[in-house]
């Protein structure tokens, strides 16, 4: 005897695949051409389209001689930062993505981690830029809310030399200005964070 379950799969949709997200709503990828009011054939590959939104905004915000003042390549959370302050002056800004929708590389696929800088080697520039990037996320998240948690990590040893590596590490991050680092005994250490290998030390 076959059973049968009543309950119908729900149907798992992914934008930019046979469909996208507008303002919310789904649409199917054959209504999108109506939607815009796209003519088939009316985009010559290499040419602006009069008929498509993009174009138009494409070429609105063009200067005169039709260049601009900052191209941003990549429409990540970076690209998208980035245009986001720069819209704040009076400039030509043109973004261009390779992807059919904003945050589809790297940033769609990223751990979420927003590293503090004490890794960095001194004097390099992601270590001049690391920390201030850090403290710039609570303002950002409070002005767009994208669920930014300040939860601190623990770097954990298992030995004297691993120990002697936790020394190394805090200086350099006080050398690249990190704040509020400091190394932790083994009892606060499982007070923190209980589940630990019973091997930490520090």
């Amino acid at each position: 005897t076959r059973i049968m379950s009543r309950t119908k799969a729900r149907e798992v949709r992914q934008h930019g695949v046979k469909g996208v997200y507008l303002g919310g709503d789904w649409l199917d990828i054959e209504e999108c051409a109506e939607k815009f009011n796209i003519k088939h054939g009316s985009c010559p590959e290499g040419r602006d389209c009069g008929a498509c939104p993009r174009s138009r905004s494409r070429t609105q915000a063009a200067k005169e001689d039709g260049s601009y003042d900052v191209l941003i390549i990549g429409a990540g959370c970076v690209g998208a930062a980035i245009a986001r302050e720069l819209s704040r002056y009076k400039l030509s800004v043109l973004m261009v993505e390779a992807g059919d929708d904003v945050s589809q590389g790297a940033t769609k696929g990223n751990s979420g981690i927003v590293h503090a800088g004490f890794d960095d080697t001194p004097g390099t520039n992601r270590a001049k830029y690391c920390w201030a990037g850090n403290q710039m996320f609570p303002t950002l998240d409070h002005e767009l809310h994208f669920g930014y948690q300040r939860n601190g990590s623990l770097v954990v040893a298992t030995s004297p030399e691993e120990e002697e590596h936790l020394v190394k590490l805090k200086e350099r991050g006080e050398a690249n200005g990190v704040q509020g680092l400091r190394i932790v005994d083994r009892e606060e250490l499982f007070e923190l964070e209980p589940y630990l290998n019973q091997r930490c030390t520090a």
